[in-house]
């Protein structure tokens, strides 16, 4: 089930219980003798044991990583990718940490002689034919691939184009069966049941998260290509794009409103662009897909663009920023700008299907004029009881000359910014509310303050939607 939190803290305990299980398959190998042993062997020891946490977590971030349905549906996407992108460095601390222990050992071993603990760090081509020689060889070339991945993984979030960066970050994948081999050559202590069980449990479970992986790419050219049908001017820099696919939705026959898909065109020569996340704003249900944007950086831009006809890769649907739609349920929405489009779909959801809830709908803009569907949202406004519009302007001024022109298009207006007054003026009923946020993430700190503040509703309430490409 989407966004079920008690699968979330299953699938926490999970992880936790099979962190628990290798540490303790090490200490049954080692309890015998760490004790005895000197302090150098019991730093090689501790290294074996954050070598294999390591391990672990190399192949706890390949299935955060993959996409993996039974992983996505409960934690969403955009809070998977987070979590990969901030807890790679933990590994590569567990990694460095093996390492070092490593080479202390030896240095102490051969007298600490610069020469043989260079050779020890840096001997990249084969010692023998000998697979088992070599070892430490294949270490050094996992090693290596490691760093470059992860470089060029955190580059690519600041200068280095995705065409560049991802496949070098895919090596990364060379890493944990290079682990797996060298732990199992080398490591004595690895061909000792119980341990051979859990690493052998590893190795499956990275054998089973790779060939899904793999499988999926393979597939997705024909599973995920739909095709440009229409692009409509929403605002002087917001457009809505469809997409149709001749064999029917496929994957998104069924999906929740609120969702995101990742979107890619075809670029010819060079294959597909790089993948840009896209909130879908119309309802489920309508054989088609479409995406709101606002044109903010050069891949927005290109897409006004395109010609109708070309190819897409769209993959998804993903997340779970979505209401439960109980009876009589009371949904506030508090959008910045074009933060409005899971909202769009969720409205147009409930209009289209009679849903029995209530929506008071915050929104905030710098004028009048960058409001995406506005005759729609007022004819909805206008004509149903089930719908309040809030429009805040930041950088227009409500005259009365404005006022004229809008009082009958159904919409409550104020000016500056979404405040604790106007959250307070408009929030007059909390019985069986849903919190739900989506704008800039400056604009998201500020209303979770104020909603702290005026309404004491915790931040922990309030469901959020984060930007994360």
């Amino acid at each position: 089930m989407v966004g079920n939190r008690l699968l979330r803290w299953l699938w926490v305990l999970v992880w936790i219980c099979l962190f628990g299980f290798f540490c303790f398959l090490w200490g049954s190998v080692v309890k015998d003798r760490f004790i005895a042993e000197s302090w150098i062997d019991k730093i090689a020891d501790l290294g074996n044991l954050c070598g294999i946490i390591a391990l672990y977590l190399m192949v706890l971030m390949t299935a955060v990583g993959i996409r993996f349905p039974i992983l996505e549906k409960p934690f969403g996407l955009d809070r998977l990718i987070r979590f990969h992108k901030k807890f790679g460095i933990v590994v590569i601390l567990f990694v460095m940490a093996h390492v070092a222990s490593k080479v202390f050992k030896y240095s102490q071993v051969v007298g600490g002689r610069t020469e043989d603990v260079w050779d020890f760090i840096a001997q990249f081509s084969p010692y023998t034919w000998n697979l088992t020689d070599n070892a430490l060889v294949i270490a050094r070339w996992a090693l290596l691939i490691l760093i470059i991945a992860v470089f060029f993984a955190k580059a690519g979030q600041y200068v280095v184009p995705f065409k560049l960066w991802k496949p070098f970050h895919g090596l990364v994948y060379l890493v944990t069966p290079a682990a797996i081999l060298h732990s199992f050559l080398i490591g004595s202590d690895i061909r000792i049941f119980p341990m051979i069980i859990g690493w052998g449990g590893l190795g499956v479970l990275w054998l089973i998260l790779a060939g899904y992986r793999f499988s999926y790419i393979a597939g997705r050219s024909h599973e995920c290509r739909w095709f440009l049908e229409s692009v409509r001017q929403e605002t002087h820099d917001t457009h809505t794009y469809t997409f149709v696919r001749h064999e029917g939705p496929g994957r998104f026959c069924s999906w929740y409103p609120g969702q995101f898909a990742i979107f890619r065109y075809n670029t010819g020569f060079i294959g597909w662009s790089e993948p840009h996340p896209f909130t879908l704003s119309c309802a489920p249900g309508e054989g088609k897909i479409s995406c709101t944007v606002k044109a903010v950086g050069s891949f927005t831009r290109r897409l006004q663009t395109i010609a109708p006809g070309t190819p897409f890769l769209c993959e998804g649907p993903y997340g779970i920023f979505t209401p439960r739609f109980k009876e009589g349920a009371h949904l506030i929405f508090i959008a910045g700008g074009v933060g409005i489009t899971p909202f769009l779909s969720m409205i147009r959801h409930v209009a289209k299907n009679n849903v029995p809830v209530r929506v008071t709908l915050i929104w905030g803009n710098k004028t009048k004029e960058d409001i995406i569907a506005y005759e729609e949202l007022s004819h909805l406004a206008k004509t149903s009881s089930w719908l309040k519009v809030v429009h805040i302007l930041s950088a227009q001024r409500i005259t009365e000359e404005f006022w004229k022109d809008v009082e009958n298009d159904g919409f409550f207006w104020e000016e500056g910014f979404v405040r604790g007054g106007i959250l307070e003026k408009y929030i007059t009923d909390l019985n069986n509310t849903q919190f739900f946020l989506c704008g800039p993430p400056p604009m998201q700190r500020f209303v979770l303050e104020e909603l702290k503040n005026t309404l004491r509703i915790s931040p922990r309430k309030v469901k959020r939607e984060f930007f994360f490409f």
